[in-house]
């Protein structure tokens, strides 16, 4: 098994709904940014025009990014013009600092559950 970083930018007031779904389904290591910028939509009443964001990165096997990408977007989804975006990045190496050694896939749990949406 191989790892990867799943990065999803998405309106900073959708975050408390990712993260609760995001443990119910055995996620609880993820890393938060605030982030801003301008996509298709943009702020007209802001002088800069660039929306608040929240970026979010989490590490996973590979055979569970396309479902935490899937369970993000369905989660972060507001039915506006700056929804943001949701990737996969291939992870070359990863280690703890805690105990000097690789991480593994086993190390990042996400249990599947189509049918709690």
């Amino acid at each position: 098994m191989s790892l990867c970083k799943v990065v999803a930018i998405f309106d900073e007031f959708r975050l408390e709904n990712v993260e609760n779904e995001l443990i119910k389904h055995g996620v609880h290591g993820f890393t938060l940014h605030p982030v801003r910028g301008r996509g298709r939509y943009f702020d007209s009443f802001n002088e800069n025009h660039l929306i608040k964001h929240i970026q979010m990165e989490i590490y996973a096997a590979n055979e569970q990014a396309n479902d935490l990408c899937r369970l993000i977007s369905e989660v972060a989804y507001s039915g506006s013009e700056s929804e943001g975006l949701v990737s996969v990045v291939p992870v070359q190496a990863l280690s703890w600092i805690h105990d000097k050694r690789p991480a593994r896939a086993s190390d990042f749990s996400f249990k599947e559950s189509r049918n709690e949406h």
